[in-house]
């Protein structure tokens, strides 16, 4: 609970505001309880592995007092309602509309908040929901260092499941070393104890085969991963604080042992306030996928400079030398950024979610030579205003899944006058086509919206799955926005936003300026996953990109077994699309590649042939130049086709799409059935196996 202000009062950079900032305590505190009816008993370890597909979020309200009412109290009917916690000078009131709500603890003011409260909740919870099953053994306390909370906590909650020590987990002088360790050793063990489960070994079997086992699992483990990355543009504080303001907030480092929970951690300064909201929304995410978390660097304000250097390079015509020169100062840059920690947790996840202003996809992570968004899938959370973070990580909406025949709707708001517009309905006329062989899956329908109103009522009439919005970006101030017929538009108040939505627009989420973003508004209406540009892209190109997505997604839901996410698919597109980057970088190599190999295909069919597991993600780039250049050879062209990767060169423009919001919440196919039906068995609790002892028995 907290007291809704008269007037809102905001920290910065970030913009959290202070009345939001009050309720951190009890967030954090709420962190701690448990977060579904799996935490309170034993559970099957394959099903503690699976929940990592799952989000299996805490749901937490955060509403101010005056909205705690019956109205609430229709929505809580779908829920069990458990403690409501506040502020002490909000403990009367709330106590008594907790209670004609029938929350089932007594209201905890902030007072109270301490380790022998939380034990005591943890049992009463217990004794409510499963009292004819025996609890989990092991402490229960709160955690202390919030710089390391993305790590330790989800790792201490893993640790109370699988019976191993918890107390010194949350030692005050534990170092993020120590923790990553602990964390990716922990991860490791759950994995093989999986393992061997699934496949049905005995408590004898288990003992004798882990260590080897473990070893395996350790070299292929993949986990979800949150990242916390602070930071502001320099030219959006310049527009919104002045000089004073601009003095009092400085970068901040990855850790700070300073950095400890209390119950007035709302009344530090603004950096620290600003801190303990990003950490918890870290450690949420972390906690819900069952992953690892950490907490990085403030951005240097010179990464975010040049990244406004490079977007505003691709305005007019640009040179692929220029843009290789800009990315590599914009690494230069960042190089803080990185950690032995950070780089460990890049190499083990099956995908990111990066709470920042900043695209950290676009960086190159060291040993690397492609950007890292070709390495591992990404999903972006923006940070400003941090208020609205908090808000959208504690309401946390469920997974769905993409069954059943998907409806896409093309919205074309570019005039078929504008030769852009005429192209665009050309590359959706091709995709249809393409499409055409699995028309029972998917459905592709143009629709003309050169106005907001028709926008509106075709979305309204078709209700798609997906939406596809054709048009112009662009910047009306600070503001970067899509034209919709001849207007400007950053609001489109639909009524029916569809969960995912694809802006086939310029420049629809730049992040060097600070600009407010309509990719970033769009979740706000209400979408769960959005995919914009940084930068003005080629309308060929893009068409080609919007095509493939459309042919694996068609495939995918007709056949399904590749892909897990609608975010594994645009990233395998995205980064499989490196060979038309390449080829698309000049006449003389489009001319290329529709010439004859020696085998009678053409470049690029030979390409494909030839390039299946040849092509590590974290090198896609230089390993296709490397089979492209091959063929070449063949020919008796390799030094000319070599020199035109050179002069004039090509640009990595698919690297330049960033998917906003929860594009890994949104199952394809079977496997989104797969994981419902891993969450009913988790959600739903226990079986009667003798999990513990079996666990002991392998001596862990």
């Amino acid at each position: 609970m907290w007291e809704r202000p008269a007037a809102a009062e905001s920290t910065v950079p970030h913009g959290l505001a202070k009345t939001v900032a009050a309720a951190l305590p009890g967030l954090w505190y709420c962190l701690h309880l448990p977060a579904s009816l799996a935490d309170l008993v034993d559970v099957d370890i394959w099903k503690l592995k699976a929940a990592q597909s799952l989000r299996l979020d805490h749901n937490i309200l955060l509403v101010p007092i005056d909205c705690f009412d019956e109205d609430l109290g229709r929505h809580l009917q779908r829920h069990h309602p458990v403690v409501t916690v506040c502020p002490d000078e909000l403990l009367d009131e709330a106590r008594q509309r907790a209670s004609a709500l029938g929350f089932v603890l007594p209201t905890t003011p902030y007072s109270q908040l301490s380790d022998a409260t939380l034990t005591a909740q943890w049992r009463a919870i217990h004794e409510h929901f499963s009292p004819e099953l025996p609890a989990l053994a092991g402490e229960v306390s709160l955690t202390r260092r919030l710089d390391l909370a993305p790590l330790t906590l989800p790792h201490r909650r893993l640790a109370r499941q699988m019976g191993w020590p918890t107390a010194e987990l949350a030692a005050q002088d534990m170092s993020v070393s120590k923790a990553f360790t602990q964390a990716f050793h922990g991860q490791t063990r759950l994995a093989a104890l999986a393992r061997l489960e699934r496949e049905g070994a005995s408590p004898s079997e288990a003992g004798r085969r882990f260590l080897q086992t473990a070893r395996e699992e350790a070299d292929r483990l993949r986990v979800p991963v949150a990242l916390g990355l602070p930071g502001t543009a320099p030219a959006y504080a310049r527009n919104a604080y002045d000089s004073e303001v601009r003095r009092r907030t400085g970068l901040q480092p990855a850790v700070n042992p300073d950095d400890t929970w209390s119950v007035a951690l709302h009344e530090r300064p603004d950096h620290m306030v600003e801190r303990a909201a990003i950490e918890f929304a870290v450690t949420h995410e972390a906690v819900a996928s069952s992953g690892l978390g950490l907490m990085l660097p403030t951005v240097p304000p010179d990464a975010f400079v040049i990244l406004a250097e490079l977007e505003r390079h691709f305005l007019t015509p640009h040179s692929s030398a220029a843009v290789r020169r800009l990315l590599t100062r914009l690494n230069d840059a960042a190089q803080p950024l990185w950690s032995k920690e950070l780089a460990a947790a890049i190499q083990r996840a099956s995908h990111l979610t990066v709470f920042s202003n900043f695209p950290l996809g676009l960086l190159t992570m060291p040993g690397d030579s492609a950007p890292l968004c070709a390495r591992v899938p990404v999903a972006y959370r923006p940070l400003e205003p941090l208020t609205r973070t908090v808000q959208h990580q504690v309401f946390a909406p469920p997974s769905i899944s993409l069954n059943h025949t998907i409806k896409v709707l093309v919205a074309e708001c570019i005039p078929l006058s504008d030769p852009v517009g005429r192209i665009s309905r050309e590359g959706w006329r091709i995709a249809r086509e393409n499409v055409a062989p699995e028309a029972a899956t998917l459905t592709i329908i143009q629709a003309e919206t050169l106005t907001l109103e028709a926008l509106q009522q075709s979305v309204a009439e078709h209700r798609p799955d997906i939406l596809v919005i054709s048009a112009h970006g662009t910047m009306v101030g600070n503001m970067a926005a899509l034209v919709i017929g001849e207007t400007p538009h950053l609001d489109l108040g639909l009524d029916h936003l569809p969960s995912v939505v694809m802006l086939s627009a310029c420049h629809v989420a730049p992040r060097g300026s600070g600009a407010v973003a309509i990719t970033d508004l769009l979740l706000r209406e209400g979408a769960l996953a959005v995919l914009g540009t940084q930068i003005p892209v080629e309308v060929t190109r893009n068409a080609t990109l919007m095509i493939r997505f459309m042919v694996y997604l068609a495939e995918e839901i007709a056949k399904p077994g590749q892909f897990a996410t609608i975010l594994d698919l645009w990233h395998h597109v995205q980064r499989s699309n490196a060979v038309n980057d390449i080829l698309d970088g000049s006449p003389s190599l489009r001319a290329w590649a529709t010439s004859t190999t020696i085998n009678g295909h053409s470049v690029i069919r030979e390409f494909c042939s030839r390039a299946s597991g040849r092509l590590r993600l974290p090198h896609v780039y230089e390993d296709t130049e490397r089979v492209l250049g091959e063929i070449a050879d063949e020919q008796g062209q390799g030094k000319r086709v070599r020199n035109w990767f050179r002069r004039p060169g090509y640009v990595p423009e698919s690297l330049f799409y960033v998917f906003a919001g929860r594009p890994d919440r949104i199952h394809l196919s079977s496997l989104g059935w797969r994981a419902e039906r891993a969450r009913r068995a988790v959600t739903a609790g226990p079986t009667s196996g003798p999990l513990l002892r079996r666990r002991k028995a392998f001596g862990l």
